[in-house]
């Protein structure tokens, strides 16, 4: 977007001295005070100087001899100078930066500060990014992500993701930064389709082991989705209503439909909540199946959430609830029962899948006499999934849950998390981090060994950052824990940063990660007419080392600044944990410690503003790892995929209509697997999951200062399923074609967003 800073005063007035000279600053597209101004003032009378800073009203006032020249600082809009010869009150307009000087982070930060300050590499989708793609959960926010694939299982109704080529259990994603809990694991392995981003600021994602900082779990990276707390306005209502088809189906009976509500008010300059709601009532996609059943699954979810936040000068504690109820209906096929009579009554075998998640977090940070900053929260999750398989008489309604193995079952995982960190600054140009972490975990359930398991870690960590140049900081890291059923680890990380200069920089990153197979690996049994899968107690860690270079370069081409990102990173994880056919029952499935696995790969990307037009693009490169070249001479060893993804952004300023397309390519899988041939021998053979294209399209368009309109497509290119020839990945993976989503999809959001103050 194109934007030129206005300045709208009239000030022609011959006085000499101005005492309380009041200046107010505003958005100029929005007409809203802007908070935290910083203006520098210096009198060319006497040459005296002031400094103040803005309020909510946008207000601050200034007392030096007139005439005076001003000049205004703030993150999010350019810098004006202008001289002021006489005594009036100013309203000042402002408008936004053409180019965000940067995103301000947390992820693994000492202190929040730019990412282009961060010694990590900290990628960031913020709310506004999130409301142009039309994202409503996690999955639709990262589909067009370079390096993240995300993956379907339409027999359980999630969806998960790889990072860098290494699967979700190694991922672990945070909502301010406490694992979130699911039937999978204690942040990893979620169902990005079950986390909501109604009151997401942001979503913050770091590539590669940041086990000094989380723990366990997280050898691929974390995805960190920070809560908004804060807010403009005294309080601020939403409102929002949205029918999307699927495929081809379309009408209230057929598609997916989605009411919300939140409500932000600010009760004084200390207490605060946040507080909301969202219904999301996906009906299914039937598709080519028979009657009653559907390709992909009815799925209806209830999500709310609520945050109160206390501060003061020195401290802020918030707690926040969050709350899934999320059921999905898998109905089946009709089947004729004959009676003896002759008449026949119908009925079906049907399932149901019902999740609810009962989050608690309580958050406190701030100053103390002996810390420069402290954070410290606690966190209590009740995360249940119940499975009910039961008869359906089609005529009556009458249902009757059935009595085989596995039919009905109920898991649970319940996670108390506690963790603080202390900042120290002795010194300019050294900065210290000291921190705990405490994890219990309990798994339950008639598909755990004796009904329930549990595993307890503790953990200390510490980490520095130095500069001993003024161009080059040192991050040593290391973290001590010790699991209740796999000892004690030690876990270093070295992060270096060179910023040669505003234009160009350079990272280097090592870090040692750690997964502790969880209580589900170690303990699950689940055996039913179509399953025998089984946990391995004798189960080892996995570990990994990553390595990785980060080039950030900003050069001009016709005055247009263009900033490219270049990482290359590898990976290498030992005793990877993998499904596999049981040693001693060739009719089992169990968990297996594969002997190791390797990614390595490089991502380009490059962002630019020309006029009313934004750009992002990006390419990226990965190689896996094939495991039998190493016991099988002149079989390649890595097997690459590419990845192409571009966001544009149009601004139509008039009309204030916001134009957007996010495109990515996901280039083909392959891998090694053997098969039986004519002769009925083993033999290697290569197989593939097809590439495919994927391309979104929206168009906002705000109809007051309080209406806008939302109207959106999915899935242009109509991509439904896509080849698999021999590529597994999971319990419910494989078969000839793998589904990527029910087809283009159109939808129609209206959101009412009032502002009072």
């Amino acid at each position: 977007m194109s934007r030129k800073t206005i300045l709208i005063t009239a000030c022609i007035l011959s006085l000499n001295l101005i005492q309380g000279q009041s200046i107010r600053l505003l958005d100029f597209e929005s007409k809203s005070p802007i908070e935290g101004v910083v203006i520098n003032v210096v009198s060319l009378a006497n040459g005296a100087d002031e400094q103040g800073v803005t309020d909510r009203a946008g207000q601050t006032k200034i007392a030096v001899p007139l005439p005076f020249v001003f000049k205004t600082y703030h993150l999010g809009y350019e810098t004006l100078v202008d001289t002021v010869y006489s005594k009036v009150d100013l309203d000042v307009w402002l408008k936004a930066r053409v180019n965000k000087l940067t995103d301000v982070v947390v992820t693994g930060q000492f202190n929040p500060q730019s990412a282009s300050n961060s010694i990590f590499k900290v990628q960031t989708i913020d709310a506004l990014e999130i409301k142009k793609r039309g994202a409503f959960n996690l999955q639709e926010a990262l589909a067009n992500q370079l390096n993240i694939r995300v993956s379907q299982d339409l027999a359980i109704g999630s969806s998960s993701l790889s990072l860098q080529g290494i699967s979700s259990q190694n991922v672990k994603v945070l909502v301010d930064g406490v694992p979130l809990v699911n039937r999978s694991g204690n942040g990893n392995g979620a169902d990005l389709s079950q986390i909501n981003l109604q009151n997401i600021e942001r979503i913050e994602i770091v590539e590669g082991p940041m086990a000094v900082n989380f723990g366990a779990n997280a050898l691929a990276g974390v995805i960190n989705l920070i809560s908004k707390k804060d807010f403009e306005y005294d309080t601020e209502i939403s409102i929002a209503v949205q029918s999307e088809t699927a495929g081809n189906e379309v009408g209230l009976d057929a598609g997916r439909h989605v009411q919300s509500v939140s409500l932000n008010h600010r009760f004084n300059k200390r207490l605060s909540s946040v507080i909301s709601f969202q219904h999301n009532d996906f009906l299914g996609f039937q598709g080519n199946a028979g009657s009653r059943q559907h390709e992909w699954n009815p799925k209806q979810q209830w999500i709310g959430n609520a945050l109160v936040k206390y501060q003061n000068d020195n401290h802020s504690v918030y707690y926040r609830l969050d709350i899934l109820d999320e059921l999905i209906d898998d109905f089946g096929a009709f089947q004729n029962n004959f009676l003896s009579t002759g008449e026949n009554r119908p009925f079906a075998i049907d399932e149901t899948y019902d999740s609810k998640r009962y989050s608690h977090q309580i958050h406190a940070e701030g100053r103390l006499p002996f810390l420069n900053r402290y954070t410290a929260f606690a966190s209590f999750s009740d995360f249940e999934r119940q499975k009910n398989r039961f008869t359906k008489d089609i005529l009556s309604g009458k249902e009757q849950l059935t009595s085989g193995d596995g039919d009905q079952d109920i898991s649970t995982y319940n996670v108390w998390e506690f963790g603080g960190t202390g900042f120290l600054n002795p010194t300019n140009d050294f900065n210290l981090q000291l921190g705990y972490q405490i994890s219990l975990e309990n798994v339950g359930g008639g598909r755990i060994l004796r009904g329930s398991q549990g595993i307890e870690e503790y953990a200390l960590y510490a980490s520095a950052e130095l500069q001993p140049f003024s161009k080059i900081i040192f991050r040593p890291g290391i973290r001590y824990s010790t699991n209740s059923a796999f000892g004690s680890q030690l876990i270093p990380s070295f992060q270096l940063k060179f910023r040669q200069s505003e234009a160009l920089q350079f990272r280097f990153s090592y870090g040692r990660g750690f997964r502790a197979p969880s209580v589900r690996e170690l303990y699950f049994e689940f055996i039913d007419v179509n399953h025998r899968i089984f946990g391995n107690p004798d189960l080892t860690p996995e570990t990994s080392n990553h390595l990785s270079i980060n080039t950030i370069w900003k050069y001009q081409i016709a005055s247009k600044v263009i900033d490219v990102d270049l990482n290359v990173f590898y990976n290498v994880i030992t005793n990877q944990i993998s499904l596999g056919q049981h040693i001693s029952d060739a009719t089992s499935t169990t968990y297996l410690n594969v002997d190791r696995f390797k990614t390595i790969g490089t991502t380009l990307t490059q962002k630019v503003v020309l006029g009313h037009i934004s750009a992002n693009i990006g390419l990226s490169y990965i190689g896996r790892f094939n495991q039998v070249s190493d016991v099988n001479e002149g079989l390649t060893r890595f097997f690459y995929s590419p990845e192409f993804n571009t966001n544009l952004s149009y601004k139509i300023l008039k009309k204030r209509t916001s134009i957007n397309a996010f495109y990515k390519y996901s280039g083909r899988l392959q891998t090694y697997f053997t098969e039986t041939n004519d002769q009925n021998e083993q033999v290697i053979s290569i197989g593939e999951i097809s590439d495919f294209h994927w391309l979104d399209a929206t168009i906002i368009q705000p109809i007051s200062n309080a209406l806008e309109l939302t109207i959106g497509a999915r899935n242009i290119i109509n991509v439904i399923n896509v080849n698999n020839s021999g590529v597994g990945g999971g319990a419910h993976s494989g078969g000839p074609s793998v589904p990527i989503s029910y087809g283009r999809s159109y939808f129609l959001k209206l959101s009412y967003n009032p502002k009072l103050k």
